[in-house]
């Protein structure tokens, strides 16, 4: 998967946007035709989960090394073919597409 950052450093007092709806527009943007197919959110504790919308148990919380654990980013890369992670270190979210 290839990897942006996109790191935005502001002086005095203006701050950039958190929201999770402008920073999709921003990726969407910047890599026109590709779309948001999931993001995670740290500061919130939040992501989008294939798993859960098939109401099963998320595999992606669970402990590096337990069992059952899957990583986020495989997951996306071969349910959803997210082949770019975009992320935002300012808001703590990581946008995936495809």
């Amino acid at each position: 998967m290839d990897r942006v950052t996109v790191d935005i450093r502001a002086g005095g007092g203006a701050r950039a946007s958190e929201i999770l709806a402008d920073l999709r527009s921003v990726a969407e943007t910047l890599y026109f035709p590709m779309r948001l197919v999931g993001f995670w959110d740290s500061r919130a504790d939040i992501h989008l989960c294939p798993q859960e919308e098939r109401r099963e148990a998320c595999p992606h919380r669970l402990a590096r090394n337990a069992p059952g654990r899957v990583d986020y980013e495989a997951t996306l890369s071969r349910e959803r073919r997210a082949s770019l992670q975009v992320a935002f270190p300012h808001a703590g979210i990581t946008i995936y597409m495809a």
